[in-house]
């Protein structure tokens, strides 16, 4: 039973844990000086989660686990005293920066729940996704979680008919960066416990919709494609979770080499919000595969355009993944040079080079750019800042090469041939090159040895 009374204002942080002592230390210091309370319900630790624990003055209570989150999480709430909850795993931290928001927040009287982003970045970080949550609201009687797994308070807000609030409050979550072995066995426990929720409540759409994208993750496709049909018969859902349905069979389709089929639930996605990029990156896989250049820039424009007004702010969407902008403009600048609009491509690649200014990648396409206009004095500079980062790049070095004898500047040109001529096997080409460029600067000895050597190549 809850407190009778509650502290205006004030922020319970509401726990459920076991064998967490890996994470629970950085979680509970990157909140300690926003929450008023830590409320921990303990489900059968047995390292030092609860030794963690107490060194930030938590109340700890003890309950045995049932193969239910929202029964543990429930029992937390029983012994919050604040007028507002925040709940949290052990593998979240807040941002610094949300702190003031968060604060904020608790003086806000609108709302009953407040939507906050979760950042999960995978172990690389440069994959993960975005996603949304409920977890930030108000302690009051009716509020309570439901689902086994993948609980939620979105119900109760809806029973009790109180108002959603979207926020820029951001959670970083580490729970997709464990090693393979830990996800494996989370997603084994995800799977069962699904399975037991639909058993419970088979005309569900959303425990449809969890558990499809399970099977997604596992790459059991057709057995996620009637999880997802069935999901859109029952109804009822949000848009934002259509959305994922919708990007979820794209997915699939493109798996499984209908791509035309996949553009098209992608398409689906987009007209129900357009604010998105998973659905335009999902798009531009696919036509790939069709061959269809101008639509993949199209694709890449269109994502460019969204990542930059937005910047891994999901607008309301459920799940979108990670976006890398110096990728987008590198996958951009390689389809305009495919198309060979060699200045749209330079743009990309700039603009590739200009947020990443180290990115081999970039200044090699930047370059290749500049030389197929004919700008060689930026192409030589491009080209000399690759030699400083590759200088063993036989490639570079003939590039660079090859700018010297466009520009006429003969003796760095045959330097930069020497150089390569040690990094590669001597050919007749480049024996003939370097015969020629001798010639041009007078040195008629050294020209006639590398013609001579030339011809002995071609006789070997």
């Amino acid at each position: 039973m809850r407190p009778s009374a509650v502290k205006k204002n004030r922020l319970s942080l509401c726990m459920i844990v076991k064998n967490e002592e890996q994470y629970l230390f950085d979680c509970l210091k990157s909140v300690e000086d926003v929450v008023d309370e830590v409320i921990i319900v303990d489900t059968g630790s047995e390292d030092s989660t609860l030794d963690i624990a107490e060194k930030f003055n938590a109340k700890i209570y003890h309950y045995p686990w049932k193969d239910d989150f929202s029964a543990a999480r429930n029992e937390s709430l029983k012994h919050a005293t604040c007028e507002w909850i925040l709940q949290l795993d052990a593998d979240e931290r807040l941002c610094t920066e949300s702190k003031a928001e968060l604060k904020k927040r608790l003086k806000d009287k609108k709302y009953m729940c407040v939507n906050v982003v979760i950042d999960s970045p995978k172990a690389d970080q440069k994959k993960g996704h975005i996603s949304r949550a409920h977890r930030l609201f108000r302690n009051i009687p009716g509020m309570k979680y439901s689902g086994r797994i993948h609980e939620q308070v979105s119900p109760a807000v809806m029973a009790l008919k109180g108002k959603e609030g979207f926020s820029s409050i951001k959670l970083i979550h580490l729970g997709y960066a464990k090693d393979e072995g830990a996800m494996e066995e989370k997603s084994l426990r995800n799977s069962k416990l699904l399975k037991q929720q639909i058993s419970e409540e088979p005309n569900n759409a959303y425990w449809r919709f969890t558990y499809a994208q399970n099977l997604v993750l596992n790459r059991e496709y057709s057995e996620a494609e009637e999880h997802l049909k069935k999901a859109l018969e029952l109804g009822g859902l949000p848009k934002d979770i259509l959305c994922s349905i919708y990007n979820n069979f794209a997915e699939i389709k493109i798996k499984k080499g209908d791509y035309r089929n996949g553009v098209e639930q992608a398409q689906q996605s987009i007209k129900l919000n357009p604010a998105q990029t998973t659905s335009y990156l999902l798009m531009y896989e696919a036509y790939g595969y069709l061959k269809q250049i101008e639509s993949q820039i199209f694709c890449l424009e269109k994502t460019i355009a969204l990542v930059e007004k937005n910047s891994r702010n999901t607008n309301q969407t459920s799940l979108e993944a990670y976006v890398d902008i110096t990728s987008l403009y590198l996958n951009l600048g390689a389809r305009h040079f495919q198309s060979k609009d060699f200045l749209s491509a330079k743009a990309a690649f700039q603009n590739a080079v200009k947020i990443s200014p180290e990115n081999i990648m970039a200044l090699q396409g930047y370059s290749d750019c500049l030389i197929q206009i004919g700008e060689f004095d930026t192409a030589e500079e491009v080209l000399s800042t690759l030699g400083n980062l590759n200088p063993d790049d036989p490639v570079i070095l003939e590039k660079r090469a090859f700018i010297f004898m466009r520009l006429k500047k003969f003796e760095q040109a045959i330097t930069a041939y020497e150089l390569l001529s040690t990094r590669v096997s001597r050919t007749v080409a480049l024996s003939k090159r370097l015969a020629g460029l001798y010639n041009l600067i007078g040195d008629r000895e050294t020209a006639e040895m590398y013609l001579q050597e030339s011809v002995q190549i071609g006789e070997g």
